[in-house]
């Protein structure tokens, strides 16, 4: 509810900022509007896959991203752009060459964790442009390099879903299932946290440069981080819930989802997890066991059930331990928030259709 008030209180003062732009022209400058299309790769980064390891973010997992926008030019340096757009994100923790490095603690905790997601989002967006150089007069006038930076503010709905195993023993196997329902943290259930919103607000920021091509179109290069108010794009993020409680009360679906330590195949490569693997890696995640800690606050003496038909490795999926980073602060102090990367080319036309003469001829 806090995301969602700042949301419409950044709202209300961008269309503020923009009416008294718009009231205020340069007596020397046409504001204009124009439309435009864009093509943009689409990168995710949370606890699936690090910010810090940027340079290693995997290609095969970039998707495209198409949106299109309306913009209007307010004065000299200024234009107020709304868009709206559609891409897919996507991130595994298993990844083929997590293992090359054995004190690499981070990858190898990943690839024991074993989860994935997709998911696609559809974002409208409403940014404040400013142009590093000032254009003046009529449109045609305007510069032929221009480079910008951008904020704004931006409304997502996302739907994150997960491939269900192979071999699973239900209907889903080999399908993809919404993870949201499925409660895979224990949200909306008796004693946890409340489910998350599919509809999230965030904040636009980046950059670009265009190109003037023609009188009317322009061509432009651009870059922009999404910064997200939820750590639930990829449904990881807190602890991980008692397995009985999900097998019970949601189903059984739920419990296998929730922890996927456990299975042999990769499913998005089909790759066997365990072949091959040094046994030093084996040991730091924990062997198979389908045993399960009954309290979080004290795990070494507070029991164990055995649960037929679920396991784990050792290292995971016991109730109460850390699923991801949202229950933990980065150095910044800050509660470690997923977002992702927007990184595309657009092309923009001018819909004015007026033009006066460049000189006048008596």
């Amino acid at each position: 509810m806090r995301q969602l008030k700042l949301f419409f209180i950044g709202l209300l003062c961008l269309s503020l900022w923009s009416h008294y732009a718009i009231a205020q022209p340069s007596a020397r400058t046409e504001g204009y509007w124009s439309i435009g299309a864009q093509l943009n790769a689409f990168n995710y980064f949370g606890d699936l896959n690090p910010l810090h390891q940027y340079t290693g973010t995997r290609i095969d997992f970039t998707r495209p991203n198409f949106s299109i926008n309306v913009s209007r030019k307010l004065n000299h340096r200024w234009h107020l752009r709304g868009a709206l757009g559609y891409g897919r994100l996507k991130g595994d923790d298993y990844n083929p060459n997590s293992l090359k490095n054995l004190n690499d603690n981070d990858r190898i905790g990943r690839y024991g964790r074993n989860l994935s997601f997709r998911n696609d989002v559809i974002e409208l967006s409403f940014v404040a442009q400013y142009d590093i150089f000032k254009s003046t007069g009529r449109f045609y006038r305007r510069r032929y390099i221009n480079p910008y930076l951008f904020a704004g503010i931006a409304l997502a709905y996302h739907n994150p879903k997960a491939r269900v195993a192979a071999d699973y023993n239900g209907p889903e196997a080999g399908d993809y299932v919404a993870l949201r329902p499925l409660s895979t943290e224990g949200q909306g259930l008796p004693g946890y946290a409340k489910k998350y919103s599919l509809f999230q607000p965030a904040i636009p920021i980046g950059a670009g440069v265009k190109f003037r091509l023609t009188d009317r179109l322009d061509f432009g290069v651009e870059m922009g981080f999404r910064i997200l108010f939820t750590d639930h794009i990829d449904d990881v993020s807190g602890r991980y819930a008692f397995i009985e409680d999900l097998r019970t009360q949601v189903g059984p679906l739920s419990a296998k989802m929730a922890d996927r330590s456990a299975e042999r195949f990769a499913v998005n490569t089909g790759d066997d997890r365990f072949a091959g693997v040094d046994p030093k890696v084996l040991s730091l995640v924990g062997g198979i066991t389908n045993q399960y800690p009954i309290n979080p606050d004290n795990l070494t003496n507070g029991g164990v059930v055995t649960v037929p038909g679920f396991e784990r490795r050792a290292g995971y999926g016991a109730y109460g331990t850390v699923r991801g980073n949202g229950n933990r602060k980065g150095s910044n102090g800050f509660n470690q928030n997923d977002l992702y990367l927007v990184t595309g080319f657009h092309l923009n036309y001018i819909l004015t259709t007026r033009r006066h003469p460049r000189y006048k001829v008596n």
